[in-house]
């Protein structure tokens, strides 16, 4: 059968049309656990107040531990929402084993790897976004002991459930990812150069138990 143009458009078109990437949104619930490695100092700075009731991100994600920290009537939460520039769809993979019991040798799954998430934030002159993920990830691991936290309960959990929303041409979400127990691992470095007046970005890896399909 050879190529049809007419059944291709008329194929896409029938289930909305192509799926665009920049029709994205992602929420990161911070977690309870990061307010007691939140120096007051910084706090003060940049007049962050304790709010006691989450806000929509929360309630929607349903995470087990969240506080709502505001910055001008707004949450962290909602602070990275708006201000991540690009995201992605964690990818994953099966891993393998060569299994030989009579004839070809054939492969047979026994574990799902996932990949690490990142995302990339566009920095204010606060450098809030920054801030928040070094005081994130001290508090994983702190820098004056070393002494490694576990999430064992509440009070210790460094960990929290981010959502990645695709939308259509009408901000109807078409699929929802889930990573959970994500947390972290890795901010990329920010160059500096005097000849370049480009403002900054972020990027940061985030690590996560698995991930699920909410829609």
């Amino acid at each position: 059968m050879s190529f049809s143009p007419q059944n291709f458009l008329a194929n896409i078109a029938g289930r909305g049309g192509p799926a665009k990437t920049n029709r994205f949104e992602v929420y990161i619930p911070v977690p309870n656990y990061l307010s007691t490695f939140t120096s007051n100092s910084i706090i003060n700075e940049l007049n962050i107040t304790l709010s006691g009731d989450i806000d929509r991100i929360i309630s929607n994600l349903n995470n087990r531990a969240g506080i709502n920290l505001s910055f001008g009537g707004i949450s962290v939460s909602q602070i990275l929402t708006l201000q991540c520039e690009s995201a992605e769809i964690p990818g994953k993979t099966l891993q393998t084993a060569d299994v030989k019991i009579y004839g070809p040798t054939f492969k047979v799954p026994y574990q799902t790897l996932y990949s690490d998430l990142n995302l990339t934030f566009i920095c204010s002159n606060s450098f809030l976004e920054r801030k928040i993920f070094d005081s994130w990830m001290n508090a994983i691991m702190p820098f004056d002991t070393n002494n490694l936290r576990f999430p064992k309960d509440f009070s210790t959990r460094y960990l929290t459930n981010i959502q990645i929303v695709q939308y259509d041409d009408f901000v109807n979400s078409t699929h929802v990812v889930e990573c959970i127990d994500a947390f972290p691992i890795g901010i990329a470095s920010q160059p500096l150069n005097w000849g370049d007046e480009n403002f900054h970005r972020m990027t940061v890896s985030f690590s996560y138990h698995k991930i699920r399909n909410l829609k």
